[in-house]
């Protein structure tokens, strides 16, 4: 299993219309976070792009 994969994938929404996507692996959260409403990117937001971020680069 690739390190930055996740055991058990996350399942996100980006609304209530929306259906529900599963996630399994850091690149595929930044994928997913990239593509987040530029209205609804608060400090939650920020700090998921923070971790996504440095765990791609090796600092986690």
């Amino acid at each position: 299993m690739d390190r930055l994969q996740f055991f058990t994938p996350v399942r996100i929404s980006r609304g209530q219309e929306s259906p529900a996507e599963e996630i399994y692996s850091v690149a595929e959260a930044m994928g997913f976070l990239r593509k987040w409403p530029i209205g609804r990117r608060g400090p939650v937001y920020q700090r998921a792009v923070n971790c996504c971020s440095a765990a791609l680069a090796g600092r986690m």
